[in-house]
Order: structure tokens, then C-alpha cells, then sequence
């Protein structure tokens, strides 16, 4: 491959990284500022990995080789919930090319103790690279109990305390159409890079306006954090199987959809080829946005790595400047009619730059006034707090005392809250909205699987977008990026939260001030922290 074919820009963020091991090719390439390619590798129930390793064999060698591929990025849990352990791949991979993978971690179905064995079995394996993801809807779901998800903020703190010098990615979906699912991706992103995260990498997608965004909020923010783009050549065959099985958080507008059936009928190759040069065109257009790289998902084989370094090749000559590009892509997403397909839904999508305008009812701004009135005087301060204190403070979590508590407690808070008595409530950093309300029960912001303010589950509103209104409403906003909830430990569940409260055992939620994580108690947290607004990214730049 020609390295000046696709070097970063001057100007490119470069990683907080760690001590860096010889043969770990993605902390090198964004050391050094090289734009990079990595490949996916899905590791499936539904394979014989022995088979699938003899397939890989040449590409893995020549990865060894090629200085602009870093690696592989080894899934976790996409097309079952039973696939092989991405450790087993991750690490055969390694030894096979020389370079160190990228492991993915999927946090569903999964409690803190999974990812503690994780991290050991990779130090014991010499892995340095985990993305940490909280992970879409489980696809069989544990009958008669509640399915659990680690997810990845806490996650992403987790990683760094097992070991400072692990490089952790993190993922982001910047393809939100509504201002509340937008804003509270972007907001979590914030959570991620203060727990430590290292890289960012986007869900795939397919609109390069939101790839800016992405970019223009990191900038504003001044997260000196390096983001890497998911890519995947798009034919019909694989949108209309990513529209029939809701892949998660990946955005195919039926204007796309046409565009790509057209291709399909219309060409010899299916629209292959098609498919090919747009997705050139994509890893063109993201390095003159000065992205680090791209991770590339269904390029399974030397032949097609070589075909795209090719075009590659090819579109960097033909566009050599971001003008020029811009119409190379505007061509490569018109219809047969000459129609421009929409890569955003048609129905007034949101872009960060036309501001924000939404905010919660008065009915949700008088709850959340009203709750944190009842919170201070019943739990930080006035004589009824030392009175409830000095009533509950000494019960034991599993004493008979302790479950008449925890009743007692469910049989207040599930009315108001939908409260499953967590044994260590969050409920006035999470703008009072219970994060167990929540399928996946996150309580640091939304998975990336959510679409028009709706759930993944596509039952409910997202809950996180609600807390987006209400913080806002209330000047809160700095909450949703700043304060790190830490994941709820299995044995806590199903105890009363008031107890440990006052002894002084809530939460160990963390706030990031000025680059630097605070262990500060729920009321220093959200009653003490800096103002809470965040403003457009251009004013702070």
C-alpha cells in the first residue's frame, strides 16, 4: 500500500497511551499520527474457528506485513449470545500476524465479575487493547429473571484500575436524528474519555455529516482523543438484512435503500463494485476530516483489501482535496433519476449545528424539583434526615431488619420511580429517573441501539432521553458528562439503599473536573460541581 496515499493530516489528535509494548501497531499508528486501517474479524457459533483461521490465513500473514494495517478488531457476542471467546481468536490472531488485536468486550448478560476474568486472561495472554461496549438486546433473553448488562462507562474506569496501561477504546453513535438522542450520545462520550478512554470508534454509518459532527464535538470539547470511523461496504443484499433484523444503532434510510437496489438490478456484479467505491470514498472522506483511521467490518479476505487499496488509491487521485471529494461522494449517492439519495431520515433530522431546543414538561420539571427537595431534607440535611439516619443507620443489608427495609423502601419508590431496590440508589445523580427503569438498567447514558427517542427495545422512551430534558431544564447538563455511576455489584441487588446511605457506603460515583476524576459523595456531586451547561462546541472552542 502507498503510506502517502493515506496519511493523517497535520493537526490529528494523538492518544493519551500508556507504557507501549513492541508489537501493538494501533498505539504506534496513532502515536506517530499514520491513518490506519483495522479489519473486524466476528468470531461465530454458527463457524468451525479452525476452518474460519485456514480462511484468514493468508490475509493474516499479509497483515503482518503491511504496515498500515494494524491489526484485527475481534468481536464479542454479535451473532449470538454463545459465540467463541474473543480471547481464543484475539489471541491466535496475534501470533499469526505479529501485531497485537483489538478485543472487544460486550457487557450483555455480563456482571462486573466477567470483565475482572476478562482482564486477567488477557494479561495472562500478553492482550494490551480491549473496546469496551455495553452491547445490543440479548438475543435470548434468561426466562424468569431480569437480563443484566455491564455497561461501558464503568466499564471503561474498571479497565484502567485493573491495569493504568491498558488501552481501552469506546464506541459512539453519532447517526441520531432527534436532539435528545444526539445530545445524550455525544454527553456520554464525555463519561467514556473521563474514565479513561483512549480511542473512540463510531458505529458504521453512512451519513458524513454526522461523521463531521462527531469530529467538531471532540474538537469543541477539547477531548484530546483520537476517533476511528466503522465502515462497511453496503450492497442491498446486506441492507435489507440490517433493516430486517434492526441491527442496532445502524441508520438505512429507504432513500439509501433505493439507491442501493438501483445499483443492484442495474450492474453485472450486483452492485459489488458499487459498494466498494463508496466505501473508498468513505475512508477518503474521514481522513480529510482527520479522523485517525477506519475499522473495517466484511472485508474477509487479501483479494478484497487489496481491491480497496487499490480505489483507494484510485479516488485520492482523482480527488485530491475535500472540494473535489465532496462531489466524487455527491455522484456516488445519486439515484438513476438524478436524485440525491438522503442518507438521513426525511423528517426534519437533527444536526448538532441547529442548535437545541427541546426541554421537559413542567409535569417532569415540578417532579424533579420536588424529588430533590424530599431528597435533601430526607437525606443530607434538617433534623428529618438525622432522624431517618439514626433510625435505619445500623440495620444489615440481608438482617430481617434489613428486607422489612428494603420492602418498605420498594413499596415508596416503585410507585414513583419504577424502583427494583438496586441496594445503592443513584436516583439524585440520574436527575431522578431510576436507571433500572432502563431494559439494560444504564445509568450513565443510552446504548447506541436507540432511534427517535425510543428504546432499543422499542417499547418505551429511552429514559436517557427524558434525564437529557430535565437536566437541561434544570441547568444540569454537566451532570450527564461529568459524574461517573459506578455498575451496581450482584449482591447489593434487592437490599434496602438507605442503610448504607447513611453509614457512608452509597454510591462511589466519581466527578471529572479539569481532566481528573473526584470520588465525591451523591450531594457534593451534584449540589457542589461546576456549573452544570453545555454550550454549542463552537463557543468553547
Amino acid at each position: 500500500m502507498d503510506d502517502a496515499v493515506i496519511t493523517a493530516p497535520a493537526g490529528s489528535s494523538t492518544p493519551r497511551t500508556g507504557v507501549e509494548g513492541p508489537s501493538n501497531a494501533l498505539r504506534s499508528a496513532l502515536r506517530d499520527r499514520r491513518f490506519f486501517w483495522s479489519l473486524e474479524y466476528i468470531p461465530s457459533s454458527q463457524k468451525v474457528l479452525r476452518d474460519d483461521f485456514s480462511k484468514l490465513e493468508e490475509l493474516a500473514s499479509a497483515v503482518s506485513l503491511m504496515p498500515t494495517l494494524t491489526g484485527f478488531s475481534v468481536t464479542d457476542r454479535v451473532i449470538s449470545d454463545h459465540d467463541p471467546d474473543p480471547l481464543a481468536a484475539a489471541s491466535h490472531l496475534m501470533a499469526k500476524t505479529g501485531k497485537q488485536p483489538l478485543v472487544h468486550f460486550s457487557g450483555k448478560g455480563r456482571e462486573t465479575h466477567h470483565l475482572e476474568d476478562t482482564l486477567r486472561r488477557m494479561q495472562d495472554n500478553g492482550l494490551e487493547n480491549i473496546l469496551m461496549l455495553t452491547g445490543d438486546r440479548l438475543h435470548e433473553e434468561p426466562v424468569g429473571s431480569r437480563p443484566r448488562y455491564l455497561e461501558s462507562v464503568p466499564g471503561i474506569a474498571m479497565a484502567k484500575a485493573f491495569n493504568p496501561n491498558i488501552f481501552v477504546a469506546g464506541a459512539l453513535n453519532p447517526f441520531k436524528y432527534r436532539e435528545e438522542d444526539g445530545m445524550a450520545q455525544y454527553l456520554k462520550l464525555g463519561k467514556k474519555i473521563n474514565a479513561g478512554c483512549d480511542l473512540i470508534i463510531t458505529q458504521v454509518g453512512y451519513d458524513i455529516v454526522k461523521h463531521e459532527e462527531a469530529m467538531y464535538w471532540i474538537d469543541g470539547r477539547r477531548y484530546n482523543t483520537p476517533i476511528v470511523a466503522n465502515l462497511m461496504p453496503m450492497t442491498a443484499a446486506r441492507a435489507r438484512y440490517i433493516r430486517a433484523n434492526q441491527l442496532a444503532g445502524v441508520t438505512v434510510t429507504d432513500s439509501f435503500l433505493a439507491l442501493l437496489e438501483a445499483d443492484e438490478a442495474l450492474t453485472s456484479d450486483r452492485g459489488v463494485a458499487r459498494a466498494m467505491r463508496r466505501l473508498a470514498l468513505q475512508i477518503l472522506g474521514v481522513r480529510y476530516l482527520g479522523y485517525a483511521g477506519v475499522q473495517l467490518t466484511g472485508i474477509h479476505s487479501l483479494a478484497k483489501v487489496k481491491e480497496l487499496q487499490g480505489i483507494v488509491r484510485e479516488c485520492s487521485e482523482i480527488c485530491p482535496d475535500r472540494i473535489t471529494w465532496r462531489r466524487a461522494w455527491e455522484e456516488a449517492c445519486t439515484l438513476p433519476s438524478s436524485d440525491r439519495a438522503s442518507l438521513a431520515p426525511r423528517d426534519a433530522p437533527w444536526y448538532l449545528l441547529k442548535g437545541t431546543t427541546q426541554f421537559a414538561s413542567g409535569k417532569a420539571r415540578a417532579k424533579y424539583h420536588a424529588m430533590k427537595f424530599v431528597h435533601d431534607w430526607a437525606f443530607e440535611r434538617g433534623p428529618l434526615s438525622r432522624l431517618f439516619g439514626t433510625a435505619v443507620r445500623a440495620i444489615g443489608r440481608r438482617t430481617a431488619a434489613g428486607k422489612l427495609t428494603e420492602r418498605v423502601e420498594r413499596a415508596i419508590k416503585n410507585p414513583i420511580f419504577g424502583c427494583e431496590t438496586c441496594g445503592m440508589c443513584r436516583l439524585a445523580a440520574t436527575q431522578y429517573v431510576c436507571p433500572e427503569t432502563c431494559p439494560k438498567g444504564l445509568a450513565n447514558g443510552p446504548c447506541g441501539g436507540t432511534a427517535k427517542n425510543l428504546c432499543e427495545f422499542r417499547d418505551r422512551e429511552c429514559i436517557h432521553s427524558a434525564k437529557y430534558r430535565i437536566a437541561k431544564s434544570a441547568g444540569r447538563l454537566d451532570e450527564l458528562e461529568r459524574l461517573i455511576i459506578p455498575a451496581v455489584p450482584a449482591e447489593l441487588r434487592h437490599t434496602s439503599s438507605w442503610p448504607p446511605h447513611f453509614r457512608g457506603q452509597g454510591p462511589a460515583i466519581k466527578v471529572a473536573q479539569d481532566g481528573r476524576l473526584f470520588p465525591l459523595n451523591v450531594r457534593s456531586a451534584v449540589d457542589d460541581g461546576a456549573q452544570s451547561t453545555v454550550s454549542n462546541p463552537a463557543l468553547t472552542s
